[in-house]
């Protein structure tokens, strides 16, 4: 595992786009499969087994960053990779639940004990994601809520980051990827951090731009469709930043998984 300056976060983000740039069709086209299952997953148990699936989904688009880098056009079937290989899908559903289990515990956190003088008919429409009963829950209370789902998501995705490329690439187990990944992170917390700044710099012309087309659309399917590519480019900016800081921190061999050993990929 290497440590890394943080000037690199800046590296990963421009390494990422030049990448996203190789083939940008094909890749916006996966990530727009990807959002379809997101919208057709929102509820019942389609939304828990989406969630479950997160991981080796993410594994598909990095398989997909790592078949860009070495100039092929990666398959729309790249992004189910991982449901080819029965072990390392395995490992990915066992890290489904350990993210999921650190997303609840952070968010959970935040609001213990803040929930408890709700109205129960509010909470039930909460619960059921009616989201104009926000409008009578008190500012404060939904500032805390803001910031567990935010706690929430920074917690899984800390412990998912490196997690899932460790047993995607690595052919760990599920515990080592964990630790080691986890591991990587602490060791790399700076450029991490710069990384995480410029997403959020780069999130504000693209969230300002989507409020525009939104707000001027009036209906219009074709202006709905371009802030969805906006949203989509920018996920796949964060996903090639991902495969790049991995393989900066871990090292990729240049050979598919599943195409030898169960270690022969993880350069250490």
């Amino acid at each position: 595992m290497n440590r890394v300056p943080a000037t690199r976060g800046f590296a990963w983000i421009a390494g990422s786009l030049a990448l996203v740039r190789k083939q940008p069709s094909r890749l916006l086209l996966m990530g727009l499969v990807l959002q379809f299952l997101t919208g057709i997953t929102q509820a019942g148990p389609l939304g828990f087994l989406f969630v479950m699936a997160i991981p080796a989904l993410t594994a598909g688009i990095l398989q997909a960053m790592y078949l860009a880098s070495l100039g092929h056009r990666p398959p729309l079937t790249v992004l189910f990779s991982a449901f080819s290989i029965p072990q390392r899908l395995l490992r990915l559903f066992a890290l489904s639940l350990v993210m999921l289990a650190a997303g609840m515990l952070a968010a959970g956190g935040l609001l213990s004990g803040s929930m408890a003088g709700l109205d129960p008919a509010l909470l039930t429409r909460l619960e059921r994601g009616d989201m104009s009963a926000l409008s009578s829950v008190d500012p404060e209370l939904l500032r805390q809520m803001a910031l567990s789902v935010l706690a929430g998501v920074l917690a899984s995705g800390m412990v998912g980051y490196f997690s899932i490329p460790l047993v995607w690439f690595g052919g760990q187990s599920t515990g080592m990827a964990l630790l080691n990944g986890l591991a990587g992170v602490f060791r790399n917390v700076l450029p991490l951090l710069v990384l995480a700044a410029c997403m959020v710099l780069l999130a504000m012309p693209v969230g300002f731009l989507a409020a525009m087309l939104m707000s001027a659309s009036g209906g219009s399917n074709l202006l709905t469709l371009v802030v969805l590519f906006l949203i989509v480019a920018y996920q796949l900016v964060l996903f090639g930043a991902q495969y790049l800081s991995f393989r900066d921190l871990f090292g990729v061999a240049p050979q598919e998984p599943g195409s030898g050993t169960e270690n022969d990929q993880f350069v250490a």
